[in-house]
């Protein structure tokens, strides 16, 4: 079994209720392309929160995964480039007009540093 490690990113949908729902309506039935594509890169696990527009992804990948590759496999499959393009179209624009994208987070905290592991 492969050495595991989490990584958490971050990026905002544009700041309208019906986008935010459009958004959790679509990953509450993710297409099977998309998942398929995930087990291939292969992606532990993923999960997404969000908080009003704001979206939190936690990612668990081999210790080896690097994020600056992305997370579908390039070139996408059709579907796969599809449901990326749709996902975009939700995004919100920085003021630099660039789409927000997934950034990685930095830890700035962990109890495991000061608690004692028995």
């Amino acid at each position: 079994m492969s050495e595991k490690k989490m990584l958490v990113l971050n990026m905002a949908l544009k700041e309208d209720s019906s986008i935010v729902q459009d958004y959790i309506s679509y990953h509450a039935n993710v297409w099977p392309e998309v998942i398929d594509d995930l087990k291939k890169r292969p992606i532990g696990r993923m999960r997404i929160y969000n908080n009003e527009n704001r979206l939190v992804m936690l990612l668990e990948v081999d210790k080896d995964f690097d994020i600056r590759d992305g997370i579908h496999i390039e070139p996408p499959v059709p579907k796969v480039k599809e449901w990326s393009t749709i996902m975009s179209k939700l995004g919100k624009k920085a003021e630099s007009g660039k789409l927000d994208s997934w950034t990685e987070m930095n830890q700035v905290f962990d109890t495991n540093d000061y608690v004692s592991k028995s």
